[in-house]
């Protein structure tokens, strides 16, 4: 049956219903939609990216090509060597750049350290493996445990330190490989608060005392441990402020100069620092703008971070791996 021309709804009306719904979508949405939050609110990176000229101690004297792809660690030794580890090799250099030796090798190390007596240990993630000073594998230590992520090594001529990133640990093992014991799980009755790692950033190093230093990437700072495993001492710097450490998982890269002073790189905002031994800011390497690919220092938060790894060589250069350029670059103090 047909329905009564009484109850039809005009078509005006129904066109008048859906502006109407339109509108008021619109408005909704419009309503909910975030706001761009107030200028004090808004984080200005830009004035991060440039310090004052006056904090800049160095000046770049030199770079060297590896000749690698995919650079990723870097290293020196007391027979004034510098080593770097790229995509499935490892090459030598002397202090004026020349290429001392290249070994080829299955993978790419994400870190690499060198004992007293030459022999080379590679960090790959899951592993260590030990190179004599010939370039052949003498050895391939097991893997720790689920989750292991090694990012940093320090060797001296009793023990071997692996920074475990995946654990939140640093795993003392001898030169055989035998683990001896665990460093910085949190211990409440010692007074250790555990490593807070929240990423692949997590750094051991030597000081120039031979006291082991721990970086604390969660906490922005340093603890120094005995071979025990007790911690001695701390110190933590969060802050944007130029003597302190900002965003995520910062310093990601540390080597100590022969006086003690720290050499610190960080990711973000690719800051290279260097400390006294009283933990004040003695000054910059460069710029922060020089490790970047953009003219105003774009940032970076992918793991690809431009500064690679830090090293000190026995002239008291700061070399800094940088992995956009795939170079070795030298800074001497002006």
């Amino acid at each position: 049956m047909s329905e009564s021309p009484g109850k039809r709804i005009p078509a005006w009306l129904w066109g008048g219903l859906t502006v109407v719904v339109v509108v008021i979508a619109t408005v909704l949405a419009l309503r909910d939609r975030p706001q761009a939050p107030p200028e004090s609110f808004e984080l200005d990176l830009a004035k991060y990216q440039q310090v004052d000229p006056a904090l800049v101690k160095y000046t770049e004297a030199t770079s060297i090509d590896p000749g690698l792809q995919h650079v990723r660690a870097l290293a020196t030794s007391p027979e004034d060597r510098i080593y770097v580890t790229g995509e499935n090799a490892v090459a030598l250099f002397d202090l004026g750049g020349a290429e001392v030796a290249r070994y080829q090798i299955e993978g790419s190390p994400d870190c690499l350290a060198v004992a007293p007596d030459g022999a080379m240990l590679l960090g790959l993630r899951t592993h260590v493996e030990v190179m004599n000073t010939q370039g052949e594998i003498e050895a391939v230590w097991p893997e720790p445990g689920p989750k292991t992520h090694i990012t940093s090594i320090a060797a001296d001529v009793q023990d071997v330190y692996v920074a475990d990133a995946g654990n939140r640990v640093v795993l003392r093992y001898d030169r055989q490989g035998t683990l001896l014991n665990r460093i910085g799980e949190a211990d409440e009755a010692q007074g250790i608060p555990g490593l807070i790692i929240p990423s692949p950033y997590f750094d051991v190093a030597f000081d120039n005392l031979g006291a082991l230093w721990a970086v604390d990437t969660g906490r922005h700072g340093f603890e120094q441990y005995r071979p025990s495993g007790d911690l001695v001492t701390a110190w933590y710097r969060p802050s944007m402020d130029v003597d302190g450490f900002c965003g995520c998982c910062n310093p990601a890269h540390v080597a100590f100069l022969s006086d003690g002073s720290l050499v610190t790189a960080e990711k973000g905002v690719a800051r290279v620092k260097v400390f006294s031994v009283d933990q004040k800011l003695d000054g910059f390497v460069a710029q922060p703008t020089a490790f970047s690919d953009s003219p105003d220092g774009s940032l970076t938060c992918d793991l690809e971070t431009p500064i690679r790894d830090v090293a000190v060589d026995a002239k008291g250069r700061i070399l800094v791996l940088d992995g956009r350029r795939n170079k070795i670059r030298v800074f001497e103090r002006n």
